[in-house]
Order: C-alpha cells, then sequence, then structure tokens
C-alpha cells in the first residue's frame, strides 16, 4: 500500500469514527422521544459519515491502481481528506444546534453549516471527478 492509500484509509478511519459516534446523541434522541427533526439530523450525521469514511477507505483500495499524474493523486486525497472533514463539522453541528445549512441565510450558525456543507459537496465532486479521470486513463 502507497502513501497516498495509507493517507486515505487513514482518513476514512477518522470519518467512520465520528460518524459512529455521532450514533450516541442519535440514539438518545430516539431513547428521549426527541422532536423528529432532530433525530432525522443525528441519523444523517450518523449514516452519512459512516458512508463517506467507507467511501474514502474504498478510494485507497483502487488509487494505486490508477493511472493519475502525482498531482492528481494528491489532488483525489487532499479533496477526500477535506470533504470528509467539513462534513464530520457541519452534519454533527447541525444536528447540535437544529438549523440544516442549505441556504446562504441568517443566522451566522446556519452560514457556517452552509459553508461546511459546501466544502464537503465540492471536495467529494472534485474527488469523485478524478477518480474517473483516473479510471479513464487506466482503461484507455
Amino acid at each position: 500500500m502507497n502513501s497516498l492509500a495509507i493517507q486515505l484509509t487513514l482518513h476514512g478511519a477518522v470519518i467512520i469514527l465520528i460518524g459512529l459516534l455521532c450514533g450516541i446523541p442519535y440514539g438518545s434522541a430516539i431513547t428521549h422521544k426527541e422532536d423528529e427533526k432532530k433525530i432525522n439530523a443525528w441519523r444523517l450525521a450518523h449514516s452519512s459519515l459512516a458512508m463517506g469514511g467507507t467511501t474514502i477507505i474504498a478510494f485507497s483500495a483502487v488509487i494505486s491502481n490508477l493511472k493519475l499524474e502525482p498531482i492528481l493523486s494528491n489532488i483525489l486525497v487532499i479533496s477526500s481528506a477535506v470533504s470528509g472533514y467539513a462534513f464530520a463539522i457541519a452534519l454533527p453541528y447541525a444536528a447540535w444546534v437544529g438549523y440544516r445549512g442549505l441556504t446562504n441565510e441568517k443566522p451566522g450558525i446556519n452560514q457556517v453549516i452552509y459553508l461546511g456543507n459546501l466544502v464537503g459537496a465540492i471536495g467529494s465532486l472534485v474527488a469523485t471527478l478524478v477518480l474517473i479521470i483516473g479510471c479513464l486513463n487506466t482503461l484507455i
């Protein structure tokens, strides 16, 4: 396993850990019969971070087999990690404070969550596009 794959595995594992830890307030919200919006927000944080971390680890399994320029390999790792950590901050924070961050509207708390979601989404998009480029380069 090369160093980029190890970095992806490490970051993916940290994101999964954060997602698993989000299961604690998720379970608590269910058992305390909290508002359905709060339960759904913690479910989103718990499951999305676990899936996102797993996806990053899946990238680590193939990165060594892709024909990518070194700069693109680095972009894949960096954008995956930035995306994962942006969501790892935004999603639990959103569940905790009760805002979704789907628009850039005030209050400031919502805008912070929106920024985290935006950075996470852009990072995921960049990583996926680089992955597709690597696959196409390898096939052609």
